[in-house]
């Protein structure tokens, strides 16, 4: 009887061990769903907008309210298999960025609508330390139901008291290295990056720095991996693709750190309609602006990991309906800028200030292949109009106003132009008034530094990216894209006071306008080319400007505490301008294409290439001549040498 009790016993061990490895091997291989919805670069585009078709038709695209109905949408059809990420940037492009600091509007309605976890971008640091810190201190005051942020590669300077408030402010909201969430049974680990383009477009987060994304990416992932065990790990980047694969960041970062499953890269506004996928990560990207939501389809298994399962960039179009509570939410923080922000230039968001009869060029094929446009020519024009009308009796004449394509953010189109059209044109940055919107900065520099601040347009735009291509008012220049780096530009033409266009004077001293971005960027130009471009913006007199501070321009300056004339500010002045028709301001036909303020003449002509050449190039030449001389006399001597040895032979 005890004997059949043993064997019972064995048999039911054996029996119990069988099932639980079956259980586990089942375990092991079971699939199991996660629906990851994903966003970046919205840029406070809280409204939908009309954007231009390829065919020429206006679309009404975006907007919050759409945008939560989506979310929602799917977080009911798949119920706790749902993850919502932004990779950065979710501030600064329109009115609404404007409350930023006093209301964090964009970080409590990314919360309503039900966000997990995001990252920062670039331009979440265009408020400079201290109003990135309000925004944290005032959305964790004001609301309970925030997304977790993440940032990975933030660095706090140690003696700098700059970003002091900020750090306080990390701590407090809390701001974390990384964050792990489960979601259907799966750990899922998180971090975010801000990539090495991106850092170069941070000149306000100053005195943070940040560290580089594939060092830190790394040492995310370890911690991730190591300690925390996770089974997914996902990357917010905020440093993007590109289709000239050396400069695409963010599949460098898929190659360097494999052990990435996800990366949600944001920075470049890409749309790609089907990921790419390097080794077994994932590279996802769903454009700007709210325009589209991302639904990233994962299946995952201890046995096989991360696997795709679907991929859709669904757009958010006029026929999604509205979340109310969203809409409500937007309607209240539009009132709120009407009340805190354009009161004060006795302006208000829906007003119209002009009309056009005719579509502007998109940025879209703009940034696809950049050159002038009539919308940079207004702008730049307009620089000029509204400091002279600023000044007064007091003005000093104008020669040359510059501004960066990519600084341009949004373009006109057919029919009436509100005061939230402008803004959203030139919406960027904040001024040193902390007030949004970037300032004009005027001041001197030689007619030899004129020509080198071109040369950004002709050698450090193609080097860089196509955001650093010039729009220009006042000059009408050449240039030879086969030249040497640095000495492209051929010919420049400057007005003077009587409109008429004459030759550059490079020791002549000309006062020249850009914003204070711009401006700030010169150091990064003198930086990217190792100093042989060098431009120092002077006073009249020629002597070094201390800062930039002292060239800001400021309306009623005579005034106890005078405004700063913002960029948005002066396009809207000149804007509504115009000779009116029914009461209206109307933007003359001429601002419709480019005229010709610059072209590119390219040439292989050698007499073409070194003509009229700087110090680069006839220093290039001397040293190809050495080289060339060198090489000759290296062939000499060997001939000679098999000569002499041939004789001896």
């Amino acid at each position: 009887m005890k004997q059949i009790k043993k064997i019972t016993i064995i048999v039911l061990s054996l029996l119990i061990v069988v099932l639980a490895t079956s259980c586990f091997a089942a375990e092991g291989k079971e699939s199991k769903e996660l629906m990851i919805l994903f966003t970046h670069d919205l840029h406070s585009y809280f409204q939908p907008h009309s954007n231009l078709t390829s065919s020429g038709k206006s679309e009404l695209q975006g907007g919050y309210a759409r945008l939560a109905y989506l979310i929602n949408e799917q977080r009911i059809l798949h119920k706790n298999k749902t993850l919502r990420i932004d990779a950065g940037d979710f501030s600064m492009g329109t009115l609404f960025h404007t409350s930023f600091t006093d209301e964090a509007s964009e970080l409590r309605l990314m919360g309503k609508i039900g966000y997990d976890v995001i990252t920062l971008g670039n331009h979440d640091f265009d408020f400079h330390p201290a109003g990135l810190a309000k925004t944290l201190e005032k959305a964790k005051a004001r609301s309970k139901q925030l997304p977790t942020v993440v940032a990975s590669n933030v660095i706090f300077s140690k003696d700098d008291p700059r970003d002091a408030t900020l750090k306080q402010a990390f701590e407090d909201y809390p701001v974390k290295d990384y964050t792990i969430i489960e979601r259907n049974g799966i750990r899922i680990g998180l971090f975010g990056i801000i990539g090495k383009d991106a850092q170069d477009d941070t000149p306000f987060a100053k005195p943070i720095t940040f560290s580089d994304p594939v060092k830190a990416s790394q040492r995310m992932v370890d911690i991730l991996k190591n300690k925390e065990k996770v089974d997914m790990i996902i990357c917010l980047s905020h440093a993007g693709t590109s289709p000239v694969k050396n400069k695409s960041e963010d599949e460098a970062l898929a190659r360097e750190v494999p052990q990435i499953d996800v990366i949600i890269s944001g920075h470049t506004h890409t749309v790609l309609p089907k990921p790419i996928v390097i080794g077994k990560t994932i590279i996802a990207s769903s454009g700007s602006y709210s325009e589209y939501l991302g639904m990233l389809g994962i299946n995952y298994s201890r046995e096989k990991g991360v696997q795709l399962a679907s991929y859709e960039i669904k757009s958010i179009s006029a026929d999604i309906p509205e979340n109310p509570l969203i809409a409500a939410e937007v309607g209240k923080y539009k009132a709120l800028v009407n009340k805190n922000f354009l009161a004060s230039y006795h302006l208000s968001f829906d007003q119209v200030i002009s009309q056009s009869d005719f579509d502007m060029e998109s940025l879209l094929s703009a940034y696809a292949e950049p050159r002038e446009m009539g919308l940079g020519n207004m702008i730049t024009d307009a620089y000029r109009f509204a400091i002279k009308k600023t000044e007064g009796r007091d003005y000093e004449y104008i020669n040359l106003a510059i501004e960066p394509l990519g600084l341009i953010r949004g373009s006109f189109q057919k029919g009436k132009i509100t005061v939230a059209d402008v803004f959203q044109v030139l919406s960027l940055g904040v001024g040193m008034d902390g007030v949004a919107g970037y300032p004009l900065v005027a001041f001197y520099i030689s007619g030899k530094e004129l020509k080198d601040v071109l040369e950004v347009h002709t050698t450090v735009a193609p080097l860089k990216k196509v955001g650093a291509y010039l729009q220009v008012s006042g000059v009408k220049f050449s240039y030879n894209p086969h030249r040497i780096f640095f000495d492209r530009v051929t010919e420049v033409l400057v007005q003077d006071k009587t409109g008429e266009y004459k030759t550059l004077d490079p020791q002549k001293l000309y006062r020249v306008c850009a914003n204070l971005y711009t401006v700030e960027m010169v150091n990064y130009v003198g930086r990217v080319t190792h100093g042989l471009l060098n431009v120092k913006p002077k006073d009249k007199n020629g002597q070094a400007l201390p800062d930039f501070k002292t060239a800001i321009i400021y309306v009623d300056k005579k005034s106890p505490k005078p405004s700063e004339l913002k960029e948005w500010l002066a396009l809207a002045e000149y804007t509504s301008s115009f000779k009116s028709e029914k009461g209206i301001s109307k933007i003359p036909a001429k601002y419709m294409k480019a005229e010709g303020r610059y072209r590119a003449e390219p040439s292989w002509n050698p007499g073409k290439l070194i003509a009229g050449g700087n110090a680069i190039t006839y220093g290039a030449l001397i040293l190809g001549i050495l080289l060339l001389c060198i090489i000759g006399l290296i062939i000499l001597y060997v001939v000679k040498k098999i000569r002499s040895t041939g004789k001896a032979k």
